[in-house]
């Protein structure tokens, strides 16, 4: 199973909670929708998934990229770069692809960050299911040390010193504590890695305030979006903490009251990557 295969499970993510954050409108908006527009990955995002596959599942790498040069500026140029995205994988640049490699070797060359890239288990994916009606909750770990009862997150940053700022930003805290409680482990590990040369690691233990912290707003999120499921109502609200919104948010216009729902047909069990 790949990213987009994960994505396109019917399951509650920590994704969804952090949007239900905002709105539960957001949250129906970007991930239940049956006419919600596909949307491009960043280069930012697309970079951090190609560190990823290098560093965890390299063998993956011909099974999610497509490496070739291409231009979008004319008509042909535009054509060919459609055609190559209907594949499903994602395309990326010879030059992406050496500098993903850099990073990667960066990591590599730390003794620490080496040893705990080695054990455990890669871009694990989990599903929790629930009580009859309601959707059954998704986690996608980088890392599942089951003996040591860690998780571990890897992420790339711009620069080490906005790692307090990403925290925050992108809510890590929440998904962090999602993702401990599905597998019911002790403590997660964040491996932050410098986008920038020269490539720089940071490695943080996250503290118990901020796993409370999260666990508290994943599940007043979760309680939140379990109403509005059953209810099929997801209205524009007033968010439901003072954190900042994401600023990739891109805006979108308003959705009807209650939208139709659609069906799904949930996979069952754990599916280890």
């Amino acid at each position: 199973m790949n990213n987009n295969e994960y994505q396109a499970m019917p399951c509650i993510s920590s994704h969804w909670l952090k949007d239900m954050l905002d709105s539960p409108a957001t949250c129906y908006r970007n991930h239940l929708d049956p006419q919600r527009p596909a949307r491009p990955p960043t280069d930012s995002l697309r970079l951090g998934t190609l560190v990823h596959c290098l560093a965890l599942t390299p063998r993956q790498l011909e099974h999610e990229f497509i490496i070739t040069d291409y231009e979008r500026r004319s008509h042909t140029g535009k054509a060919r770069y459609a055609a190559l995205t209907e594949t499903g994988l994602t395309v990326i640049r010879p030059a992406e692809l050496e500098k993903a490699r850099a990073i990667v070797a960066a990591l590599h060359a730390s003794s620490e960050t080496r040893r705990i890239l080695r054990h455990g288990k890669k871009e694990r994916t989990i599903i929790q299911h629930r009580a009859r009606g309601l959707l059954p909750l998704k986690a996608r770990l980088d890392i599942h040390a089951e003996s040591g009862r860690k998780v571990i997150e890897l992420k790339t940053i711009r620069h080490l010193s906005l790692v307090r700022e990403a925290m925050k930003r992108y809510r890590y805290p929440l998904s962090a504590a999602f993702y401990l409680d599905i597998v019911r482990g002790h403590s997660v590990i964040f491996i932050f890695v410098q986008t920038s040369e020269p490539h720089e690691i940071g490695i943080f233990k996250l503290g118990r305030k901020d796993l409370e912290d999260g666990r508290m707003m994943w599940k007043t999120a979760l309680r939140r979006f379990d109403e509005c499921w059953l209810k099929n109502e997801w209205p524009e609200a007033e968010p439901m903490t003072d954190l900042d919104d994401d600023p990739l948010m891109m805006p979108i216009p308003l959705m009807t009251a209650t939208p139709n729902r659609q069906r799904f047909e949930i996979p069952v069990g754990e599916l280890a990557l």
